[in-house]
Formats: structure tokens, C-alpha cells, sequence
């Protein structure tokens, strides 16, 4: 299951916050994954924190991918206190579909 909320900053800058459950591998609990998209407001379509262009993209593609997943947030220039909000919302969301 995945969850998707939008963001819009102060900049105008809209940021999709995405939470998704991983499940472990012996099945016995779910993990959050989150990642990031953003939309600058010239854009039309959402796209990652960090391209090919950015002067950090050398340092993405040589981290691990939940260190490359962190940098991602954090460049997305979204607040944790957002990403807290959106992951509480997918564990509401989660558990109503697991007593149902």
C-alpha cells in the first residue's frame, strides 16, 4: 500500500511525500519507505530532489539507497515535521485496512 500527500512550501514549490510498507523478509512486520517527488511551480510534472544536473548527484549515486533516499528528502526542502504527519496518516490508513 502506498500513501501520497502534496506539500505546497513557502516557495511555491509543491513536494509529494510518498509512504509506502515494506514488508520484511520473514513477514513478520512492515517497515515505512518514504520517498520524495517535487514540482517547482514552472513545472508541469513532479520529478526527483536531485537530477543529473544538481551539484550533489555525484554524492547520490555513490550512497547506499536509504542514505540516497535521505539526501533526497532533505534537498526536497520539506519539513520533517511534514514527513512525520504523512507517515502517522499511512499507519492510520494501514491499520483501518487490516481490521477490514
Amino acid at each position: 500500500m502506498t500513501y501520497e500527500k502534496i506539500f505546497v512550501l513557502e516557495t511555491g514549490r509543491a513536494v509529494k511525500v510518498m509512504a509506502e510498507g515494506v514488508l520484511a523478509n520473514d513477514l513478520s512486520k512492515v517497515s515505512i519507505q518514504v520517498d520524495v517527488l517535487m514540482k517547482d511551480p514552472k513545472d508541469e510534472d513532479f520529478r526527483p530532489p536531485i537530477g543529473p544536473t544538481h551539484p550533489k548527484y555525484w554524492k547520490l549515486k555513490s550512497l547506499d539507497p536509504e542514505k540516497a533516499r535521505r539526501l533526497q528528502i532533505q534537498y526536497s526542502g520539506v519539513h520533517r515535521k511534514q514527513i512525520r504527519k504523512t507517515i502517522r496518516e499511512f499507519d492510520k490508513l494501514h491499520a483501518l485496512e487490516i481490521q477490514h
